[in-house]
C-alpha cells in the first residue's frame, strides 16, 4: 500500500510542476548568481517561463442586415402598385447570398413562383457571357484583344476600317457589325461576318457609333466556342455552375418543365414552360449562337450567387459551418468563417467593370459602357451602381451590385407591363430594389 501511495504522490508532484510551468509561473525565485532557489549542487535549474499575451480576439464580420419579413414586406408593398403574373427576388449582402422571396404564379393557377424557379432571364444572359469571356482568357483560350479573324478566318473582315474588330469590340457594342437578325449554326454565322453588308462604316471600338446588339452578342458568345473547342453551355457548367451548386443552363432543354416558369405578357403567354424546357439541346460550335444574348434561363438566386463572384472581385463566398456531436443521436451545427472559392481573378473583375466611354440616351439618363455591364452614379440611393436589365416574351428583368457595400439584388418577373424610369430600368424592379436597398443600409443584426 505504502508503494503505491508513494508512487502516485510522486506523479501527483510532477504533474503539479508541469502544470506550473505550462501556466507560466517560476519553480524558484532566481538568485544573484543566477541559480534558481532550492536547486542544489548538480541539479538542473527549473527553467523561467514567462507569460505569453493573448492575443486580441478578431472582431466578427458583418453579418447580412435583411430579414425574411423585410423581403416579403418589400414584395407586399411593391405590388400594391403594380400588376404581374409572377416576380421572384435574391439579394446579396457584404458579398454573400442572402436573402430571397417571391410572388405570385410560376403558372398561374397550378404552380406558385418561388426564389428557385428557372425563368428565362433575358437581356441579363449577356453578363454570364462576358463572364465567361473573362474566364476563358484567364484559361488561355481567348485573347480579348485578338481581331475577330483570329478565330472566324482571314475573310471576317470590316472592309471599310482600318482596324479590325476585338472580341472586347462585342463585349463594348462597337464591333462595327450591323445588328443583324441573329442567326443559328456555324456555317450561316460565318457567313455573315464574310459579308461586306453584314459591316458598317466605322472604327470598332469607337463609342460615338455605340448601337446595342443582339446579333452582336450571339457572335461573342460563339466566338468563345472557338476559341475553347467546346460549346459555351458545357464550359459554364464545368468552369461556374457546378462548382457554385447552380441548375441553369442558356438550353431550356436541360431543365424540367415543372422547375422553369411559364412566360407570361399583358395580353397571353410569352412561352409556356413545357416548351421551354423542350427546346432541343445543341451539341456542335455554333448551334446555341441564337441564346447567347438572351436565353440563359437561371433562379434569382442563383443569378444571384453569380452577382456576388462580381461583388467580391472574383471570389464566391459561402457560410462555412461545424458539425459537433451533442449527445449520441443529437448534433450541434454552427457558422464557422467562409468557405471561399476564386472564380475569376481581381484584375479581370476590374476589367469588366472599367468603363469605356459614356452612352447618352434620348429618353433616359446616360450610362457609362463596361465590358456587357453598365454604370451610372447616384442611383438607387448609391453611389456607384454596375447592373444590366433584361426584356423578352414577356420577362422585365434587372440586376444590380453595388461593389463598395458589396450588396446587389436580382428581381425578375413575368407578366408586368413595360414601364422604365428615367434611369432606364424597368420600374417595378427598381422600386423593389430601392426598398431592398435602404433596408440593407441599416445596422447588422
Amino acid at each position: 500500500m505504502y508503494w503505491k501511495l508513494s508512487r502516485l504522490g510522486a506523479y501527483l508532484l510532477a504533474l503539479a510542476l508541469t502544470l506550473t510551468a505550462c501556466a507560466g509561473t517560476p519553480a524558484a525565485s532566481s538568485q544573484p548568481d543566477g541559480s534558481s532557489a532550492g536547486s542544489g549542487p548538480g541539479q538542473p535549474a527549473l527553467p523561467v517561463i514567462a507569460p505569453e499575451p493573448e492575443p486580441e480576439p478578431e472582431p466578427p464580420e458583418p453579418g447580412p442586415v435583411l430579414t425574411q419579413e423585410d423581403v416579403d414586406g418589400a414584395l407586399a408593398q411593391v405590388m400594391e402598385r403594380y400588376k404581374a403574373a409572377g416576380v421572384t427576388v435574391a439579394t446579396v449582402e457584404r458579398g454573400q447570398l442572402s436573402q430571397a422571396g417571391a410572388w405570385g404564379w410560376a403558372v398561374k393557377n397550378e404552380r406558385e413562383m418561388t426564389p428557385d424557379t428557372k425563368i428565362r432571364i433575358a437581356s441579363i444572359s449577356k453578363v454570364v457571357v462576358a463572364m465567361c469571356a473573362l474566364a476563358m482568357a484567364e484559361d488561355g483560350l481567348l485573347d480579348l484583344d485578338a481581331p475577330l479573324s483570329t478565330y472566324w478566318g482571314a475573310k471576317a473582315v470590316n472592309p471599310y476600317s482600318s482596324s479590325q474588330p476585338t472580341v472586347q469590340d462585342l463585349m463594348t457594342h462597337t464591333s462595327s457589325l450591323k445588328n443583324l437578325d441573329p442567326v443559328r449554326g456555324l456555317s450561316r454565322l460565318r457567313g455573315l461576318l464574310n459579308s461586306r453588308s453584314s459591316w458598317r462604316t466605322m472604327e470598332p471600338g469607337n463609342g460615338g457609333y455605340w448601337a446595342y446588339s443582339n446579333f452582336g452578342v450571339s457572335v461573342l458568345g460563339t466566338t468563345l466556342e472557338l476559341a475553347a473547342q467546346q460549346t459555351l453551355d458545357d464550359y459554364l457548367q464545368k468552369r461556374f455552375l457546378e462548382p457554385m451548386d447552380i441548375r441553369a443552363s442558356f438550353l431550356g432543354g436541360r431543365l424540367e418543365e415543372n422547375e422553369v416558369a411559364t412566360l407570361y405578357t399583358t395580353g397571353g403567354i410569352g412561352r409556356t414552360a413545357a416548351a421551354h424546357a423542350g427546346q432541343s439541346v445543341p451539341t456542335e460550335i455554333g448551334g446555341a449562337s441564337l441564346y447567347f444574348a438572351g436565353g440563359y434561363t437561371t433562379s434569382a438566386v442563383d443569378m444571384a450567387k453569380l452577382v456576388s463572384v462580381l461583388v467580391n472581385d472574383g471570389v464566391y463566398k459561402e457560410p462555412g459551418y461545424t458539425c459537433a456531436a451533442v449527445s449520441e443521436d443529437a448534433f450541434a451545427i454552427t457558422q464557422d468563417g467562409f468557405a471561399e472559392t476564386r472564380f475569376l481573378s481581381e484584375a479581370s473583375v476590374e476589367n469588366m467593370e472599367t468603363p469605356r466611354f459614356t452612352v447618352n440616351l434620348a429618353d433616359y439618363a446616360s450610362f457609362e459602357q463596361c465590358l456587357i455591364l453598365r454604370r451610372q452614379e447616384d442611383v438607387l440611393g448609391q453611389d456607384v451602381l454596375y447592373y444590366h436589365t433584361g426584356s423578352a416574351y414577356g420577362v422585365f428583368s434587372l440586376m444590380t451590385y453595388n461593389p463598395e457595400t458589396q450588396n446587389g439584388v436580382v428581381v425578375i418577373t413575368t407578366g408586368a407591363s413595360r414601364n422604365m424610369n428615367e434611369h432606364g430600368m424597368y420600374a417595378l424592379c427598381y422600386d423593389l430594389m430601392e426598398l431592398l436597398y435602404e433596408k440593407m443600409e441599416g445596422s447588422p443584426v
